[in-house]
């Protein structure tokens, strides 16, 4: 009996110590969970991580781990606990669609796209396999084009976290969550970071921002600040902050228990910043922040987690009208996701720019741009390689060029958890497509030189426009440029522009008037022009003159017709004639043939016997080889219509362009 009582003692010491083991296996787990209630995900996860080392067969454990280190982006680690739940057989279709995404976040496309298979094979009805079921061919396609963006991270990233450009004047606002001086202030429980601070500096030579001081310091918090945006007309800013009273003291929570962001509004009062009232659709109990604000001040773009939306957070808009805002609208299926939208941008040039990572990209966040039509943005598409990476992108802005700009990113290389990036596009194709005209008949003008300058007086391109005046120019956008024109006789003229509105592709119409240079020489305004061997013919006179039927006699009808005409080139030394003799169709094709060019020859030497130069007189028969109407061989005609391709043309004509001055709008043939 007494060799049991130890045995006993033993086993009942194991079972007390493996109880208070689980007990505090428990407690673990339940600490645990409510910093991942409170987003404390760096606390969670410490506390997880014991809970694993306990015992590592707890799925429930493993997953938190994932979760919590996917609200952290530390995509690496969700890979992690994702497979080892997988390869343990605990984890669920939502299980495979994350570690596929975990792992094109860290760049593993290959096995990505397996995953991802094997997800659509459980779920074959969801969406998000739609947009990347192809995701080998779509990340290909994102890379088609890297050398687009010419990229370089800014000197004053820090550890921390530096995001949310705006341009201000000739500055840029952001915020930072290590760039204050002194004392260390709390720090921010979901990652264990201080909160972020805003910062105004100038902008310096390669991107690089400069001079660095704290921004609006009247309307800081000792919460997070940021990101901002400023109306372009007006001393305005509008902020993103938690939710705090206005000295920016206490925050304030949701149902929920979470501090949401709100939209808040500041002015200038003797050059300082002051609070002016907040956004009226602001709420306790969901977010609202990241504003953007269109060239007209009037329109602002932010984002939402408001009941009604698609997805986590959508983008929104708001119209400023009669002094309030109006009710806001979501833009949308196209725009909007079941994932997350942020940092709306709208460019010079009116494109929406914003993040995402529900429309299927290179990894986490993407940027986006969406084009509008007829108010509404319709057509999205990812900015691709190198401005996307696997990682988080985001805050995408550009100046007033459209071709340079900055944008956020916790992309390996970095300084920090979020770094600034400076970007530049060096070329944004957009076509300078126009005329030259007649300023004053308004005609188109051929052979006109037309010059592309830009504001530094160098020649880019140089071409003659066509016979309809045309031209046209492919130039990089976000510069203006001179449109020179030149044409003999004409005199020179020119016309400033600029491109910062065109978008990609674009073109901008330009009507270029050239001013004929006057030179009156006496000579009269010509009936209509034409051409003659390729060069501009005056035609001043013409006549139609008739023989008797089968004749080539010269009559005295057409005598008196031909005294009249010669008398213009007795008294203008530079005018011609031109004779064209045609006949209709009846009788042989050969007979007619020779018939016109006997009628021909007969003006021509009734011409000369009067003394003109036959240098100056040219004739052509044709017979019935133009005809004016459908008149042919065996075709019943009335008498009418055949004798209007009985015609004897004779013209006064003209060499050259016309340099005097028109007193009616003439009718020019090229």
């Amino acid at each position: 009996m007494r060799r049991v009582l130890p045995k006993i003692f033993l086993t009942f010491f194991f079972a007390l110590l493996l109880f208070s083991l689980a007990e505090a296996q428990k407690v673990t787990i339940r600490l645990a969970d409510k910093s991942y209630d409170d987003f404390a995900f760096v606390e969670a996860i410490g506390l997880y991580e014991f809970a694993y080392e306990k015992n590592p067969d707890n799925a429930y454990v493993i997953r938190r781990l994932a979760d919590a280190n996917r609200q952290i982006a530390n995509t690496e680690e969700v890979a992690k606990w994702l497979k080892l739940l997988i390869d343990k057989g605990d984890e669920s279709p939502e299980d495979v669609f994350n570690y596929s995404q975990a792992l094109k976040s860290n760049g593993n496309y290959l096995e990505a796209e397996k995953w991802l298979a094997k997800y659509a094979a459980l779920r074959p009805d969801d969406e998000r396999v739609d947009i990347q079921s192809s995701l080998l061919d779509y990340i290909q396609l994102l890379h088609r084009d890297s050398t687009r963006y010419t990229i370089r991270r800014i000197s004053l990233n820090t550890d921390g976290s530096e995001l949310g450009v705006a341009f201000y004047r000739d500055q840029l606002v952001f915020s930072s969550t290590k760039l204050v001086s002194g004392v260390p202030g709390p720090k921010y429980k979901w990652n264990e970071l201080p909160y972020l601070n805003l910062f105004i500096g100038d902008r310096g030579p390669n991107g690089d921002i400069l001079n660095v001081e704290k921004f609006a310091p009247k309307l800081s918090t000792s919460y997070h600040d940021g990101p901002v945006a400023f109306d372009p007309h007006r001393e305005r800013v509008y902020i993103t902050r938690n939710n705090v009273g206005k000295g920016g003291g206490v925050a304030t929570r949701g149902k929920e228990g979470e501090v949401n962001l709100k939209i808040l509004f500041g002015g200038k009062e003797d050059n300082e910043w002051e609070y002016r009232g907040e956004f009226a659709f602001n709420s306790d109990d969901y977010s609202t922040g990241h504003p953007a604000i269109d060239t007209t001040g009037k329109v602002m773009y932010f984002v939402s987690d408001m009941p009604g939306g698609y997805g986590g957070t959508d983008i929104y808009c708001s119209e400023f009208q009669k002094g309030f805002w109006s009710t806001p609208v979501n833009l949308g299926p196209k725009v909007n996701t079941s994932g997350n939208e942020l940092s709306p941008f709208i460019s010079y040039d009116g494109l929406l720019y914003f993040s995402s990572n529900g429309h299927g990209g290179l990894g986490g966040l993407d940027i986006y741009v969406a084009v509008p039509e007829n108010g509404d943005f319709y057509r999205v598409e990812n900015m691709g390689y190198p401005l996307n990476s696997p990682k988080d992108d985001f805050g995408f802005v550009l100046d007033e060029t459209g071709t340079a700009g900055y944008f956020s990113s916790n992309r390996k290389g970095g300084r920090g958890n979020d770094d600034i990036y400076y970007v530049r596009i060096p070329y944004i194709p957009v076509f300078i497509r126009g005329v030259a005209k007649d300023m004053d008949t308004g005609e188109p003008l051929a052979e006109a030189k037309i010059s592309l300058v830009n504001l530094f007086a160098d020649t880019l391109f140089t071409q003659l426009t066509g016979a309809d005046g045309n031209f046209e120019f492919e130039v990089p956008k976000g510069r203006s440029y001179i449109v020179h024109g030149q044409k003999e006789f004409y005199f020179k003229n020119k016309t400033e522009i600029g491109t910062l509105k065109l978008r990609s592709e674009e073109e901008l119409v330009v009507k270029l008037f050239l001013e004929r240079e006057v030179i009156d020489d006496g000579s009269p305004e010509p009936l209509y022009m034409t051409t003659e061997n390729g060069e501009p013919l005056q035609v001043l006179s013409e006549e139609d003159v008739q023989f008797y039927v089968g004749d080539w006699e010269i009559n005295s009808d057409i005598a008196q017709t031909m005294d009249e005409l010669i008398q213009y080139l007795i008294e203008f030394p530079d005018m011609e004639i031109r004779i064209e003799s045609h006949t209709d169709s009846r009788g042989d094709d050969l007979e007619n043939l020779l018939l016109s060019k006997r009628r021909a020859k007969a003006i021509f030497d009734y011409i000369v016997w009067k003394g003109i130069d036959p240098l100056r007189v040219g004739y052509e028969g044709y017979g019935e080889t133009r005809l004016l109407n459908k008149c042919d061989d065996g075709v019943d005609c009335p008498e009418a219509d055949h004798a209007a391709n009985n015609r004897n043309i004779v013209k006064v004509v003209k060499k050259g362009e016309y340099r005097g001055i028109r007193t009616k709008r003439s009718i020019f043939y090229f």
